[in-house]
């Protein structure tokens, strides 16, 4: 499950930390509010297809970091799969998934740090 995301210079975000809590959460808002935004980011940070046009106007480089709890029963199937890749955080119950898209295309993507 999603715990927190954060985006930085991101389309029109500058910079947002969105802790959601267990269970059912809802993004709501005006039109063009940003809701959209913040699904794209989370399709970014899960390997959707990236161009330099999410990167913020003015700004280098874009950031989007997604923290999931991992649920006792998925942890027991994907900790083998962390181990075997050295992305492991000793049985840790959260996993981070990080993309760093930059201006010249160049994309920078990390599992818990690495």
């Amino acid at each position: 499950m999603l715990s927190e995301l954060f985006i930085r210079n991101f389309a029109i975000i500058d910079e947002l930390r969105l802790r959601l809590d267990p269970g059912f959460n809802v993004l709501t808002g005006e039109t063009g509010a940003g809701k959209s935004i913040i699904l794209d980011a989370v399709t970014q940070v899960l390997g959707g297809r990236a161009d330099t046009t999410v990167i913020r106007a003015g700004r280098e480089e874009a950031f989007v970091e997604a923290t999931f709890r991992v649920d006792a029963g998925l942890q027991s199937a994907l900790q083998p799969i962390l181990e075997a890749e050295g992305l492991d955080e000793d049985g840790a119950e959260y996993v981070v998934l990080a993309r760093e898209m930059r201006a010249n295309g160049r994309n920078i993507c990390r599992v818990n740090g690495r």
